[in-house]
């Protein structure tokens, strides 16, 4: 059976490489060319082009697997159903599941690769790529107010392990409202809180007013009493690096956004609901393969006719069950960020549901 699996295993992987690479290749000149005004205008040298780039490859290797996946395992078992090699196997006593196995196997390895990239590369690279893209390619016009909203609920992973949270930020007079700085040690016990009404960057530097500091134990209980501070300096990041960094969780790995989750238990419900459903998103999205390999097998598996009109359609029905499979799943995150549904509800039930309509399709 070795022999099979590997029969199988190289079928599939080839296709899946070759997909990527493609899907990798049609980015960056989609996203040149719509960027090609800028770099004509400011000069961009190549090097810089090819570090932004380079940079982008974790975040278009994770969404676009899926879609990978789908097509391999779509070619593979219409490959082997055209030219009767699944009958063959079928009448020397093989089941289907274990004609399928290398596929779970790929689907699962699949599943730990995109986990471990989301987790050690993706917030290195994303950090890179949006300092690249600010620094060098936007370059804004620093006379232009950067946001002339108000933007709520702001919460980042600073430097010298510290966590920021801040309740409204106005980016136009470059104020902060309701911060709260969380200090950790080594061991990620938190031993300085900062409470603060305001802060305004003045001068480069952020001013903060109306300061309560507590020095906390191992434990979290305050030691002594509070010092109070009507205004102090204290370093934070600046208004730039506030919204590009503390707005988006997306890229955080599962490590950063538990200490968040931990950290801001009570600081805001409305945030921690949402942040809850993202914490368990890094969970569900390395499955998005393995579940769209199951649906692409139990629809392949289906076609029996030989012509190329079959094997199409089984192509296309994949594609549109794909569709719905990620309409399905953003509705699920909507609804728990809303808190209509529990966090670990909405980030997983699409996976539960579309990987039982995959076993049944296969089943069938």
């Amino acid at each position: 059976m070795r022999i099979l699996d590997k029969y199988i295993a190289k079928y599939f992987i080839l296709p899946l490489l070759y997909c990527l690479l493609a899907f990798i290749v049609l980015y960056v000149i989609i996203d040149l060319f719509g960027r090609l005004d800028e770099i004509l205008k400011q000069n961009i040298r190549l090097g810089i082009l090819w570090e932004y780039y380079i940079s982008m490859i974790p975040i278009i290797i994770i969404q676009t697997t899926p879609v990978a996946s789908l097509i391999s395992t779509i070619y593979v078992l219409g490959t082997l159903n055209k030219y009767g090699e699944i009958t063959a196997m079928r009448a020397a006593g093989i089941s289907i599941y274990r004609i399928l196995m290398p596929f779970i196997y790929i689907g699962f390895t699949i599943t730990i690769l995109i986990f471990g990239v989301s987790e050690k590369i993706l917030p290195q690279s994303m950090r890179k790529a949006e300092s690249i893209k600010e620094n060098s390619i936007e370059n804004i016009d620093k006379n232009k107010p950067v946001n002339k909203k108000i933007i709520s609920n702001i919460a980042l992973y600073s430097k010298n392990n510290r966590l920021i949270f801040i309740d409204n930020f106005d980016a136009s007079s470059k104020t902060a409202m309701g911060i709260t700085i969380l200090e950790q040690d080594k061991k990620d016990n938190v031993s300085l809180k900062i409470n603060a009404h305001e802060a305004k960057w003045l001068g480069g530097k952020w001013l903060f007013s109306n300061i309560l500091m507590y020095k906390l134990d191992d434990k979290g209980a305050v030691i002594g009493s509070p010092e109070f501070f009507q205004e102090k300096t204290i370093t934070m990041e600046s208004p730039k690096d506030l919204i590009a960094k503390g707005t988006n969780y997306e890229y955080m790995s599962f490590h950063d956004l538990s200490n968040y989750i931990k950290n801001f238990s009570e600081a805001s419900p409305k945030l921690i609901a949402r942040l809850r459903v993202d914490l368990h998103q890094k969970i569900s999205l390395p499955f998005i393969s393995l579940v769209v390999i199951l649906i692409g097998a139990g629809f392949a598996l289906r076609t029996r006719q030989r012509g190329k009109a079959t094997a199409l359609l089984g192509i296309g029905m994949s594609i549109v069950i794909g569709f719905i499979y990620y309409a399905f799943m953003a509705s699920c995150i909507a609804l728990g960020k809303s808190e209509a549904l529990p966090p670990f509800l909405s980030a997983h039930l699409a996976n539960i549901l579309f990987g039982l309509i995959g076993i049944i399709l296969i089943r069938n």
